[in-house]
């Protein structure tokens, strides 16, 4: 600022002492380039800011990157080497699994150890090739076992099992391999007993850790009111005690109740005593309300508006009829199933609770076929000897009525199979779900219920997707339930046809 005032200053004294028009001009000139010379000199000290800022940067970011490349070679070179496990290339593992000619391991091995030693020293890689240069030298050797003993003495199961397998090593069966684990990796030692068809009863403890572990995710599972579990465990002291135990630190109050309405007494002192003080016990909604409706409205958790009912297409408890036994499945009732142009079907089965890797597969125990006005639903588990119902099945399989449902050739082929009938073919089936994503397109999800919230703007109640179908008498909730499922069948194809 300062600079500009002079200048000007010195620009008019000058101006003033000019005497003539030329001295005039030359001084205003002067001016003139000292003025750009001025602004020349400004730009040129902005642009050497600019270019040391930037080259302020490039450096910090060398620095920054050299400092992390050598903080992570010290923390490589500092680890101690026996903190790592032993991890062979997949490559190694191919060719031992698929027990390749032992000289082409060889080459690969001695290749691999040579490029490997040549780029890289860290403790942690030599550890690698110096165990794969081993295990190469005991395979030339036929020493295997003795690789094998180590990975069991130093508690590398899984390795070992994978070697045991490839080499049907003999040595240490694989009951012992289970037994030397202990507690460590149930995971592992539920996989060799499955894998290796071993004894359950010689691994009662591992089964039955694995029982609890799946009982405590079916006890938790969201969707499952506590009701409903202690409905599927009546009868059965041992999970019965085991809900209340591990129930109780979430809703003691129920817990309590489960444990006196059912006699059960519990491990755990402090709780008993909480049991035994309890005087006044509610009933269970869903057994002691046992009315024709979904499971969700007896137990209040959903309001009547919000779910699907039978009454809402005139269709009443006199309506549906329980086929229980050959004498039951008339010539009338078949009549009317194989002459119907149209049917609704769905099945139930019954599951194993907890389900786990050593239960049995699903058997179904109920079929139900739903006509326009009337409900049909079929005990499989009784009416599969039956040659009556075997033709039947066959003849309404492959007959020129539509049937319509959900997953429905693969509910049909499993009642197929039951009878011992896989090869009939199965004619006008109609699948749901190709109808849904035909209309919505965009829906990851296809199933029953969710097709009925797009479509009738409703759910359908599922807690009793999980009950024991084997059990007589069927309770209302789940007569409702069974019906409802193939019923509404019919009703969504006729609203894809609308």
């Amino acid at each position: 600022m300062k600079q500009n005032i002079v200048s000007s200053i010195f620009m008019n004294l000058n101006i003033g002492r000019c005497n003539d028009q030329d001295n005039y001009n030359k001084i205003l000139i002067q001016n003139k380039q000292f003025l750009i010379a001025k602004t020349g000199f400004k730009n040129l000290c902005i642009q050497l800011r600019s270019l040391n800022t930037i080259i302020y940067r490039i450096i910090k970011q060398i620095i920054c990157r050299i400092s992390r490349f050598a903080y992570s070679i010290y923390r490589r070179l500092s680890k101690n080497p026996y903190f790592y496990q032993i991890t062979h290339s997949n490559k190694v593992y191919n060719m031992i699994m698929e027990k390749k000619n032992i000289k082409e391991f060889q080459i690969f091995l001695d290749k691999r150890v040579k490029i490997l030693s040549n780029i890289i020293h860290s403790n942690v890689f030599n550890c690698k090739l110096i165990e794969e240069a081993r295990l190469k030298e005991l395979l030339l050797q036929n020493k295997i076992c003795e690789y094998i003993e180590d990975l069991i003495k130093n508690k590398k199961y899984f390795i070992a099992y994978k070697f045991m397998n490839a080499f049907q090593y003999e040595t240490i069966s694989y009951q012992e391999l289970v037994d030397e684990m202990c507690t460590n990796d149930m995971k592992l030692q539920y996989k060799i007993i499955k894998e290796q068809h071993l004894v359950a009863t010689d691994n009662q403890k591992v089964l039955n850790h694995l029982n609890s572990e799946s009982l405590k995710f079916f006890i938790f599972r969201a969707e499952i009111p506590i009701e409903k579990v202690e409905e599927l465990f009546l009868g059965e002291y041992t999970k019965l005690q085991f809900l209340i135990e591990n129930y109780f630190t979430t809703n003691q109050q129920i817990a309590i109740e489960i444990a006196k309405r059912n006699n059960i007494r519990v491990q755990n002192p402090q709780i008993q005593e909480r049991i035994d003080n309890c005087n006044y016990v509610n009933q269970n909604a869903l057994l002691q309300n046992d009315d024709f409706l979904p499971s969700e409205i007896i137990l209040q958790t959903k309001k009547i508006d919000q779910l699907i009912l039978l009454s809402d297409f005139n269709i009443f408890r006199e309506d549906i009829f329980l086929i229980e036994d050959e004498d039951t499945l008339n010539d009338e009732i078949i009549n009317q199933i194989l002459n119907a142009p149209e049917t609704g079907i769905d099945t139930e089965s019954f599951q194993d609770i907890p389900q786990t890797k050593f239960t049995s597969k699903n058997q179904v125990c109920l079929f139900q076929i739903a006509l326009p006005k009337k409900i049909y639903l079929l005990n499989t588990t009784n009416l599969t000897k039956s040659i009556k119902y075997q033709q039947f099945l066959i003849k309404y399989a492959s007959n020129d009525g539509l049937k319509i449902g959900q997953n429905i050739k693969l509910d049909f082929l499993q009642l197929l199979v039951q009878i011992g009938k896989q090869d009939v073919e199965l004619k006008n089936f109609i699948e749901l779900s190709q109808l849904f994503r035909q209309k919505y397109p965009d829906q990851k999800k296809t199933n029953l219920s969710l097709q009925c919230q797009k479509l009738l703007g409703k759910e359908l109640d599922k807690v009793e997707q999980i009950s024991n179908w084997q059990k007589r008498p069927l309770r209302s909730a789940q007569i409702h339930y069974a019906a409802l499922d193939a019923f509404i069948c019919l009703h969504l194809h006729s609203h894809y046809k609308s």
